[in-house]
């Protein structure tokens, strides 16, 4: 009986250490940097032009950091792999609509899923992330 008990609790422990065991291989972290393009919000009656803007996402083991302009964002995220591609799923402060990059490894490019009117932009790796 204490064996089982022994065993119970050795499992119950493991599991909780494999929960969040995704991570993404270390060759695909690092420094990411593209362009968002300029495009057009319709607001009522009223159009308005939105410029274009750089845009750079630093990922790392379990989070990913994104500027976007003058703007700094930062958030976990979660790992879903499909046909050789893995989908990164962050989630926004503030927002029930989550972030969404395809990391595509054969050429080492993220693709940013934009959020309507706003187009997908393309990253492409440009270096390591700087060490702590």
């Amino acid at each position: 009986m204490k064996c089982y008990k022994g065993l119970l609790l050795l499992l119950f422990s493991i599991s909780f250490t494999q929960l969040n065991a995704q991570a993404i291989k270390r060759k695909y972290r690092g420094i990411y940097v593209g362009q968002i393009g300029a495009y057009e919000v319709k607001m009522g009656t009223s159009t308005y032009v939105v410029n274009a803007s750089e845009m750079k996402a630093y990922v790392d083991r379990d989070s990913i950091f994104l500027e976007i302009g003058t703007n700094r964002y930062a958030s976990a995220y979660f790992i879903e792999k499909k046909e050789n591609k893995y989908i990164l799923t962050s989630p926004r402060d503030h927002s029930g609509i989550p972030e969404q990059f395809i990391l595509d490894p054969k050429t080492k490019t993220i693709v940013r899923k934009g959020l309507y009117p706003q187009p997908d932009a393309t990253l492409m790796r440009s270096g390591k992330l700087p060490r702590r």
